[in-house]
């Protein structure tokens, strides 16, 4: 100690200048040594907990579709083969559609006989008042009856479209009933009929249809029929009571 005194002594004002600033490079080059090794051992560790968080996320997102896909139970219907197969739709159906043809055949009628008046017009001068007046009769009556089967074929849709409605609503309460018994969360509307070299319809039908294979269990069209079939008879029985 008291040699490095006595030497420090000796030393010219420059020594010491010098002597101080590489000190100041050397401990200032291990300060940057020190802050640049923690930074990297930071990045290091910030990319770590990234790939970490990263991976973690990805296996919950994974294993909450399997979970989803593994509850999820799907099921298949033919609404238009049930819609077919139905008690009383069919029937109430067919009715209407003759009510519709019996509807035409007179619209045709009620036409040709005014067409007919429209020809024995020809025996009155044009410029006649007997003329103007059959003209004018002629254009009433024809738009009366135009006005008429307007609303006919209103009511005939009316009455068709609520058919539907009213069969639709019946079948989709009775397919919610049966898959809330069968713990089926979600069905398909599908076309079950066989494709047949015959009929272009039906190859076209299964080229463009939704569902390309299914397992027959997973068809709940024929339940739905007979449960249907099966609420209708009970119906039809408790009305003769």
């Amino acid at each position: 100690m008291v040699c490095w005194q006595k030497f420090d002594l000796y030393m010219t004002v420059k020594d010491r200048q010098n002597t101080a600033l590489n000190f100041k490079l050397i401990v200032g080059n291990g300060v940057r040594r020190k802050v640049s090794r923690r930074q990297g051992v930071l990045k290091v560790n910030v990319m770590r907990w990234i790939a970490v968080t990263v991976i973690c996320h990805a296996v919950l997102a994974i294993g909450f579709t399997s979970e989803a896909g593994a509850q999820t139970k799907v099921a298949l219907i033919d609404i238009g083969l049930v819609f077919k197969n139905h008690p009383t739709f069919a029937a109430e159906l067919s009715q209407l559609k003759s009510q519709a043809e019996q509807f035409k055949g007179e619209s045709q009628q009620l036409q040709q006989q005014l067409l007919q008046k429209a020809e024995g017009l020809s025996v009155y001068e044009k410029e006649s008042e007997e003329y103007r007046d059959q003209e004018a009769l002629l254009a009433k009556e024809s738009a009366t009856l135009e006005v008429e089967q307007r609303g006919k074929m209103r009511n005939l849709l009316s009455r068709e479209a609520q058919l539907h409605f009213d069969t639709y609503i019946e079948i989709s309460n009775i397919i919610s009933e049966f898959c809330d018994e069968q713990g089926i969360q979600l069905v398909l509307r599908f076309n079950s009929e066989e494709m047949n070299m015959k009929d272009p319809r039906t190859i076209m039908q299964k080229v463009n249809g939704g569902v390309v294979y299914y397992s027959q269990t997973a068809n709940i069209t024929d339940s739905i029929v007979k449960r249907i079939s099966q609420r209708q008879a009970m119906s039809g029985d408790n009305a003769n009571r």
